[in-house]
């Protein structure tokens, strides 16, 4: 009978040593786990040491931001906090200025991308390609839970991207002609419109390079900055990025890509140009994840936050007064003119006018892409914030406008 009850008790003595052993295993495993995942992230936080292109900045919250040199975070409430968009002018601003200088002086807002993985792939001959998104309240593989973000034309296995047909979106890539045989992005185009490239063959080494540098800052710095604007004075020789501008349309692709290039002008720490389609996907993924946007506002009805001929608001025009823009009324309004538009401090994201993008339908047709609604058409319509949609890029009208982006060298 002892040793029966002796070889119990060893029986148990080692199974609550195995329990204790599976026990401790579990926990440093998902310990483990957990410092790979932190240790993952951080390359993406924003953690960068000051050089001599930016400085940090805390907002309001206390978190740090990278600042380019040359710029300065807002000190005003309501601008100072990167959940709800941390504004960057040229200068400093407060209380007492802030009206003057949003008028007066270039401003953007930080985006930040907590997985650079998600904006682009390389694939198999090493090249980068941005990853571009559509959007959907649906549920299922491959969709977002929380952004409702759905590949769009792209696949992904064991580290290789995939571009899913010859005609579908991509970035960064020429546009070359329709059916007609007209050529855009060409020699016979590029040859005097001073862009840099004089050829389609630089043209595209020009645009890859843009595209790869654009992505080396976010992935040091952990974010990038957008124009808080659509893009204005673009007839005239130099382009802003201001409240209440007006000229914000009616000229084709080329130049507003190069207006959004010289945005920069002389300052030697960051680079300006026309917004990439990965970076407007993230900002609409942004504002999701901030909870200022819903899914539905983003992918199916943008008239709550936009300027739709549905919409209803209060704005001021470029003379000061108040005015009202009732709905059935279609009207473009001076850019910024009206807290409606307001989404984490970026305004006319949703409406007003299609914003061109560096996106395009390559290589077999001409179109550049442009994103989001415009004033004379209903968001429920197909014309939400995420719409995609094409056209010529010797196009002008008033319908078409852009958003630039900043990133730090």
């Amino acid at each position: 009978m002892k040793e029966n009850k002796r070889k119990i008790n060893s029986l148990i003595s080692i199974l609550l040593i195995i329990v204790l052993v599976t026990i401790s295993l579990m926990y440093f495993n998902i310990k483990g786990k957990d410092v790979a995942i932190k240790s993952s992230l951080k390359e993406y936080n924003t953690e960068s040491q000051e050089n001599e292109h930016m400085h940090v900045e805390l907002d309001n919250s206390g978190d740090k931001v990278p600042v380019p040199n040359g710029y300065v975070g807002s000190k005003v409430a309501g601008e100072n906090e990167i959940d709800t968009g941390y504004v960057i002018y040229e200068g400093e601003v407060n209380d007492e200025n802030v009206v003057k200088a949003q008028k007066t002086r270039n401003q953007y807002v930080w985006i930040p991308v907590p997985d650079i993985s998600k904006m682009y792939g390389i694939d198999e001959n090493g090249k980068k390609w941005g990853k571009l998104y559509e959007f959907t309240t649906d549920e299922g593989d491959n969709i977002d839970p929380i952004t409702g973000a759905k590949p769009l034309n792209w696949s992904e296995n064991n580290g290789i991207m995939n571009i899913i047909g010859i005609y579908n979106y991509r970035e960064p890539d020429i546009v070359l002609k329709d059916n007609s045989m007209k050529v855009y992005d060409m020699n016979s185009n590029l040859k005097n419109l001073n862009i840099g490239a004089e050829n389609s063959h630089n043209f595209l080494i020009q645009l890859e390079k843009e595209f790869n540098e654009m992505i080396d800052s976010v992935r040091k710095y952990g974010g990038f900055y957008i124009g808080r604007y659509e893009t204005g004075n673009l007839n005239q020789e130099k382009a802003v990025i201001i409240k209440g501008n007006i000229n914000i349309s009616s000229q084709n692709w080329y130049t507003m890509y190069k207006k959004c290039k010289d945005l920069k002008d002389e300052n030697m720490n960051i680079e300006t140009g026309m917004i990439w389609g990965n970076q407007w996907d993230r900002t609409l993924m942004w504002l999701i994840e901030s909870d200022n946007k819903s899914k539905e506002e983003i992918c199916k009805d943008s008239s709550s936050w936009g300027n739709y001929i549905s919409a209803t608001f209060e704005y001021e025009e470029t003379d000061g007064n108040i005015v009202t823009k009732n709905e059935g009324i279609a009207k473009r309004i001076p850019t910024g003119s009206t807290e409606y538009t307001n989404a984490n401090n970026i305004y006319d994201l949703a409406g007003n006018a299609h914003e061109w993008t560096m996106e395009g339908e390559a290589t077999s047709t001409m179109n550049r892409i442009f994103r989001g609604g415009y004033f004379s058409y209903s968001s429920t319509s197909v014309l939400p914030s995420s719409n995609r949609g094409g056209y010529v890029t010797t196009s002008t009208n008033v319908y078409r406008s852009c958003r630039a982006m900043l990133y730090i060298k």
